[in-house]
């Protein structure tokens, strides 16, 4: 299996974890067919926005195809770290404001 123009060594030296990432994302047409998402997500979002009920929250493509973002998303980074930096961020701008109160012992 040689594609993109990588060499035969190249391939060879993928982990099957890897590759098996790979050939899911070919399956779910992640690759090769983003183009085709990235232009019926906008598309399908508005006509869902446009036969919703008055007076519902709006839909969101994620909403709606929740696994388009999942590849391109870091497993690595947390949701938890990036909230509890917003929530500091935002209790930091309070007057008054002391970190210490948040520090252990």
């Amino acid at each position: 299996m040689i594609f993109n123009g990588h060499r035969e060594d190249y391939i060879d030296s993928l982990d099957e974890e890897l590759f098996t990432e790979i050939q899911v994302m070919y399956a779910d047409g992640m690759l090769g067919n983003k183009a085709i998402f990235d232009a019926l997500t906008p598309v399908t979002t508005a006509v869902f926005n446009y036969m919703r009920s008055a007076g519902t929250a709006s839909f969101r493509s994620n909403q709606i195809f929740p696994w388009i973002n999942e590849y391109s998303e870091n497993p690595d980074t947390t949701r938890t770290d990036s909230a509890s930096q917003s929530l500091l961020t935002f209790m930091s701008q309070a007057p008054g404001f002391e970190i210490s109160r948040f520090q252990n012992g």
